[in-house]
């Protein structure tokens, strides 16, 4: 399991959101934001793949991914902060 915050991710705010691969994490990643920031999300969803803004948020990611380290065993966050909680 990581954690990654929406800063982390482009987005707006310092939410944590939790997964256990890269896929999950850019699925709850979206999930935020169509909740917390609708605008944003329906920006990125409207944007191609071959985008060069989505192709650098891409590269971005997964550096993001590989560079952050697993989560400690027991440790506890809000449960605010989790993916599968309304964030």
């Amino acid at each position: 399991m990581k954690t990654i915050t929406c800063a982390q991710m482009g987005g707006m705010c310092d939410a944590e959101i939790k997964a256990e691969t890269k896929d999950e994490m850019m699925a709850a990643g979206m999930a935020h934001l169509e909740e917390a920031h609708p605008e944003m999300a329906a920006t990125v969803a409207a944007m191609a793949p071959t985008d060069p803004a989505m192709v650098k948020w891409t590269e971005d990611f997964d550096k993001t991914w590989e560079s952050t380290p697993e989560d400690v065993a027991g440790e506890e966050s809000a449960p605010e902060a989790t993916s599968e909680a309304a964030m």
